[in-house]
């Protein structure tokens, strides 16, 4: 399975309104498509809503 870096910018925090914040890592994942909703998903379960750019490329 491939592997892919993300960056994230903007992220708003939802437990503290106001903050925004960013993100970025690696994962393993089928697809392009595939790592994007899997970042969006594990932001939104940490109380981050993306509002900015969510750049996916392979390493």
């Amino acid at each position: 399975m491939p592997k892919y870096a993300f960056t994230a910018d903007k992220l708003a925090d939802t437990l503290t309104p106001g903050e925004i914040t960013s993100a970025s890592g690696t994962l393993n994942a089928s697809s392009p498509q595939t790592a994007r909703k899997a970042v969006e998903r594990s932001l939104r379960s940490r109380g981050y809503e993306p509002t900015g750019n969510i750049t996916i490329t392979q390493k």
